[in-house]
């Protein structure tokens, strides 16, 4: 979506925040339009740095008691040392991966999440902006600290593969339902959810 496309400030009227004292009659909360959510370093990323390395460093250690013994091991010993250092360097690609991902989607200058009158546009796996026109239904998972949205589509879009991203794609291609991870960002979650129900029901679509 060009930028001139989104630079006009808009609103969107959501749900205030209730609090201990005052549950009823809270006034909605005005939230300007567009939303650009940006990523944000997270302190669990070095967690699959230090996974990747422990990864690689048994990978190396199975390795080398596989290569001391291969002639004299038997068929099942041989068959474990395989699966050993598979399985570790599986891991270790994996955890690299989801750290480079990470790290990358911190320090990129262009918003990850960007929320609409119009359109949303997740431009971490999206080519282009979903108009909200063309989302029949959303719902909401939640596990933890991360909070995904699930979106049922009137119509396939392409999808980028994001393997190494929570909530991507395995493959991509054609998908009509599709995950975005609104949590992890520079901006409030809650407020992203609510601004998402908004403006989903305002188009007519559903909330699961």
């Amino acid at each position: 979506m060009p930028e001139a496309e989104y630079n006009d400030l808009e609103s969107i009227e959501i749900p205030g925040d209730t609090t201990l004292w005052k549950t009823q009659n809270i006034p909605p909360k005005k939230i300007h339009l567009p939303i650009e959510a940006y990523g944000n370093f997270r302190w669990y990323f070095p967690v699959f740095g230090v996974v990747a390395a422990l990864a690689l460093y048994y990978s190396a250690g199975f390795y080398r008691i596989a290569a001391q013994n291969w002639a004299v091991g038997s068929l099942i010993e041989k068959m474990t040392w395989s699966t050993e250092v598979l399985g570790c360097l599986i891991i270790c690609v994996f955890s690299t991966g989801i750290l480079t991902r990470d790290i990358f989607d911190s320090v990129t200058s262009r918003p990850l999440l960007i929320i609409t009158k119009e359109a949303l546009w997740d431009r971490r796996q999206l080519h282009a902006p979903v108009p909200w026109c063309d989302i029949e239904s959303i719902r909401f998972q939640s596990f933890r600290d991360t909070l995904l949205v699930h979106l049922k589509l009137a119509q396939p879009v392409p999808v980028r593969s994001g393997v190494f991203r929570l909530g991507g794609a395995l493959r991509g291609g054609l998908r009509s339902k599709i995950q975005v991870l609104i949590s992890h960002l520079d901006q409030n979650d809650e407020t992203i959810a609510k601004v998402l129900v908004a403006l989903v029901r305002k188009n007519g679509g559903k909330i699961e």
